[in-house]
């Protein structure tokens, strides 16, 4: 029995919904993640990952430097209960096609679950 609190990462790293493409690739690449939680205020709205990065950026032409965040991240994002099953977490995310998961704790975020943590 594997809960996936186990195997999250955990503080979330996020952005601004206004904050630029180009800052939050740099968070991204400096923090080596592939995803970052999306806010406006103090209330997450959305996700930001590579993917997003490759098909709604440059696949479309647009500039890093003056398109915003939130113009590109998806959502809603999922999210589970970290004490979800990992096995059960693996075949959600397989049914909802994504690689990147938000841990909940009493309905606030705490962590995020990628494909590549599952299979440490």
């Amino acid at each position: 029995m594997h809960p996936i609190k186990d195997f999250m990462n955990s503080p979330i790293l996020s952005v601004d919904g206004q904050a630029s493409v180009e800052v939050a690739a740099k968070l991204m690449s400096e923090k080596k993640i592939s995803s970052l939680l999306v806010k406006e205020g103090e209330e997450y709205v959305g996700i930001v990952t590579k993917t997003d990065f490759v098909n709604k950026l440059i696949a479309e032409d647009r500039n890093p430097k003056t398109t915003n965040i939130a113009s590109i991240m998806s959502k809603p994002f999922f999210s589970l209960d970290e004490y979800v099953q990992r096995s059960e977490a693996n075949e959600f995310m397989l049914r909802k096609k994504i690689k990147h998961l938000v841990v909940t704790q009493a309905k606030k975020a705490v962590g995020i679950l990628t494909t590549k943590d599952m299979v440490g």
